[in-house]
């Protein structure tokens, strides 16, 4: 076993050449067709929603996103059910879904979510009251400055998706792409506006996943805000013992979440691993951060 680390199109490359025979973290949808195209029943390929969620963070510290209604109103602005039609064709994002990964058994349905804010499907009613919101603020004509990454598979694509968002109900934004030095100490000290942040994580575990939400004295939570309310739901879905009294717990988590608007989903990602159909043994699970153990594979002659 040789352990090569590499990405984008050379790892593409080497995959449909055969110079490697399997790529454990993902690749894309359009790098996944492209190889099915060229080596036909010669690859394989599993798919599952990924335990990672890209999200719009803002500064609760920094004025005019001290207000919820300027942060509700930039959610509701964005068509989350169109992104999903739209960034998958150059990005690893994919799914709709809350703070709890989509095709887990306390996730939200579709039909609860679509009752949320943010993830209505008539985009026009949501971008109306999201203009009403702004005006109701004080500030119609609102300019910001988005904190980025610079990984075009992924952060490029969701920030210029969020800025073209933002766009169509008035707000001007400046794309601010940083490395990783000056992304993290923004984020970590304060010193940004709004950023597109992300959620990663190894299990389906609401206690374990929802924790980074909490009030800022309990948690690290990146908006530096404090909610009582939120770190009270959470304790009661924590101990919870029916599975639909916690499941109606964790939606009112997430209204709370999307009303308040602290950090709000954009989409969560999807795992697609490919590899030479010799290589047997290998089970997909949503984390590329589990199932590395490589004992239980092996090379078909």
């Amino acid at each position: 076993f040789h352990a090569i680390f590499t990405q984008g199109p050379a790892l593409i490359n080497a995959l449909q050449g055969g110079q490697i025979m399997a790529d454990f973290r993902s690749v894309t949808a359009v790098d996944r067709d492209r190889l099915v195209g060229a080596l036909g029943n010669k690859i394989t390929v599993q798919e599952s929603p990924w335990l990672n969620l890209l999200l719009i963070t803002f500064n609760t510290k920094k004025k005019p996103f001290d207000d919820a209604r300027v942060r509700l109103a930039l959610s509701l602005a964005i068509d989350r059910w169109k992104a999903a039609e739209v960034l998958p064709r150059s990005t690893i994002m994919r799914y709709v879904g809350g703070y709890v990964r989509p095709g887990f058994e306390l996730a939200a349905t579709e039909a609860d979510l679509e009752k949320m804010p943010g993830f209505s499907k008539n985009i026009e009613a949501s971008r109306t009251e999201a203009r009403r919101l702004l005006a109701q603020a004080g500030i119609p004509n609102l300019k910001i400055k988005l904190t980025n990454r610079t990984i075009a598979n992924l952060f490029t694509g969701g920030g210029v998706y969020v800025i073209d968002q933002w766009r169509q109900i008035g707000v001007e934004t400046e794309h601010f792409q940083a490395n990783d030095v000056l992304y993290n100490t923004a984020l970590n000290e304060g010193t940004y506006d709004v950023a597109l942040s992300f959620q990663g994580d190894s299990v389906d575990e609401p206690t374990y996943q929802l924790a980074r939400y909490l009030s800022v004295e309990q948690s690290s939570n990146q908006g530096k805000y404090s909610d009582r309310e939120l770190d009270r739901l959470f304790e009661l879905q924590k101990d919870a013992i029916d599975a639909g009294q916690r499941y109606a717990l964790l939606r009112q988590f997430e209204t709370r979440m999307l009303t308040e608007a602290y950090s709000v989903p954009l989409l969560w990602w999807q795992r697609i691993v490919v590899m030479s159909a010799k290589v047997k043994g290998w089970q997909m699970s949503p984390s590329h951060l589990i199932g590395q153990d490589l004992e239980q594979i092996w090379l078909e002659p």
